[in-house]
């Protein structure tokens, strides 16, 4: 039956054009991407339509779960900058940012996009958005933008910190966090209006956030570091890695399956919150940089073009 299943994915691969791989014993299969761009953000509407972004201005886009991609920068690109992180509210409306501050907009599902005005030089390294009109953009010096009009205007909320902050995400439009250098942790249960510091117990840089509810979520940093939290962020945890790869992206499909992702091909895999993670075959060397999950799909991004797809 294995064997069977084997060459009939292998006939489907053949058929639709597309170099799938051979799936490792996780079920996590390397993804021909077309290009040997970095691709430092990942994310998805849907089971089927999703967009990748890195170096250059590069915009991949796939509409049939990540099984085949093209690219969609316009002939010109977007930027000659690299873009770190995209993020769409629906299949057309979708914003990414650079490492020279610039918020980019899509109206069309990537097919055009234009340039909002961010008033800052500073590297803009993520990007969450709650809904079409509210979102927050973070990155150098501790830059906190933030846009109820899809980004129309977008205007900073003040922060706390001065180091980079390198990831945010939101539980609800008003419980968000922060992570950065130097063991960052900002929260907000307020939108915005007031962010106040949470004690991360380490000054070593963290690179990733996820949250599956108000109470419950990860950070995950250098040196393999893995910080849990059940209280809101009253009280992170550090959770044993196994490893001192850097960590740069996190994602929880619930409250106890969840995956880390970093150097060298690292994937790690948690069934139990966190108490234990375990390494997953990634079948790849690259360095992994984000990861997204919608429902039972996941897809990571990395270095040269590198696209898993969880089968």
């Amino acid at each position: 039956m294995r064997r069977y299943i084997h060459i009939l994915i292998t006939f489907v691969c053949m058929v639709s054009y597309v170099s799938c791989g051979d799936p490792t014993p996780t079920g996590w299969r390397q993804i021909e991407s077309g290009t040997e761009g970095h691709l430092y953000g990942v994310h998805f509407v849907d089971a089927k339509r999703g967009w990748a972004v890195g170096t250059d201005g590069l915009v991949l886009f796939t509409e049939d779960g990540g099984l085949k991609w093209q690219i969609r920068s316009p002939q010109k690109a977007i930027t000659p900058n690299a873009l770190n992180k995209v993020h769409f509210s629906t299949a057309n409306n979708g914003w990414a940012v650079s490492i020279r501050g610039q918020i980019h907009y899509t109206g069309s599902g990537g097919k055009s996009w234009t340039a909002q005005k961010s008033h800052t030089d500073s590297g803009l390294l993520d990007i969450y958005f709650v809904d079409e009109t509210e979102g927050w953009a973070v990155g150098g010096g501790g830059i906190i933008l933030h846009t109820n009009n899809g980004g129309g205007s977008w205007s900073r909320q003040n922060s706390p910190s001065t180091p980079h902050l390198w990831a945010v995400h939101f539980a609800d439009a008003k419980h968000g966090w922060v992570v950065g250098k130097e063991g960052k942790i900002l929260h907000t249960n307020d939108g915005g209006e007031l962010w106040y510091e949470q004690q991360s117990k380490t000054e070593q840089p963290l690179l990733g956030v996820y949250f599956v509810n108000l109470q419950t979520g990860w950070v995950v940093g250098t040196g393999g570091l893995i910080l849990h939290t059940t209280d809101g962020g009253a009280n992170w945890n550090p959770q044993k890695s196994g490893t001192t790869k850097t960590l740069r992206g996190v994602g929880f499909r619930d409250s106890k399956r969840g995956w880390a992702v970093g150097e060298d091909g690292l994937i790690l895999h948690t069934t139990d919150a966190g108490a234990t993670w375990s390494p997953q075959a990634s079948g790849s060397p690259e360095h992994l940089l984000d990861i997204y999950l919608y429902k039972a799909h996941a897809w990571i991004v990395g270095a040269k073009g590198t696209i898993l797809r969880l089968s």
